[in-house]
């Protein structure tokens, strides 16, 4: 079981609980809007179970991958904060999602009595440092090394148990874990700048060394490891 992810990993129980003892329930089916981008809302969503989509749609109307967020993520922080307008859409992702919605006056003002703000803006300096990383990594790794990164990420975001009829446990020693994620392809490409084309041979190599094994809407990494010696470079 993963533990809590983003502003929620950073509180303590007790804190996690005053914040989601304020805020009412919301639930979301797989696919739903949680966020429009462009919108003016204030709310704040604390993700308690379930998976989202961080996404942006360009001028051009192209949608652009920007982040998978699990439990203990707060959404739309960065808007109650600032009073900006939103800048991203958030979608449920693989299957419904159950959200406790807080106003932005409700938020700042726990954050402020439990002494938080320090720890509001460490979170706040974390997602800049990610995606000052993500763009990095977008220069400097040859497409092969990005995508195993990539999902290696994903793994550690989000990644469940692996089904045993798939990999039985305990198979050569060897860690797996199973996403689930709703996500094409192309949709993951896109993310990290590569092309159906580089995604395609990305996964033929990562299938013919049997590190994953892929199927409809979900991706099996049959070994950690050795993904993450190939997201690291080493092999």
């Amino acid at each position: 079981m993963l533990g809590r992810q983003g502003f929620g990993g950073l509180l303590s129980d007790e804190q996690w609980s005053q914040f989601l003892k304020s805020g009412s329930t919301r639930k979301y089916s797989d696919g739903e809007m949680i966020i429009h981008q462009g919108d003016r809302d204030r709310t704040v969503f604390l993700l308690v179970e379930g998976t989202v989509k961080v996404s942006m749609v360009h001028p051009d109307g192209a949608e652009v991958l920007l982040a998978v967020r699990g439990p203990g993520e707060s959404l739309g922080e960065l808007a109650a904060l600032s009073g900006l307008s939103r800048t991203a859409t958030v979608t449920a992702l693989g299957g419904p999602c159950l959200t406790r919605v807080l106003t932005s006056e409700q938020f700042r003002l726990l954050a402020r009595s439990m002494g938080l703000e320090g720890v509001l803006w460490q979170h706040v300096v974390s997602r800049q440092s990610e995606s000052d990383s993500l763009r990095a990594e977008m220069m400097a790794l040859p497409s092969g090394q990005r995508l195993a990164a990539t999902l290696l990420r994903l793994v550690d975001l989000v990644g469940g148990d692996i089904d045993s009829a798939t990999f039985p446990s305990g198979e050569n020693g060897r860690r797996g874990a199973m996403l689930r994620l709703g996500l094409s392809q192309e949709e993951l490409g896109k993310s990290v700048g590569l092309s159906r084309t580089a995604m395609a041979t990305g996964f033929t190599k990562l299938r013919s060394l049997n590190v994953v094994r892929t199927g409809r809407q979900y991706i099996s990494i049959l070994d950690v490891d050795r993904l993450r010696q190939l997201a690291a470079g080493t092999e």
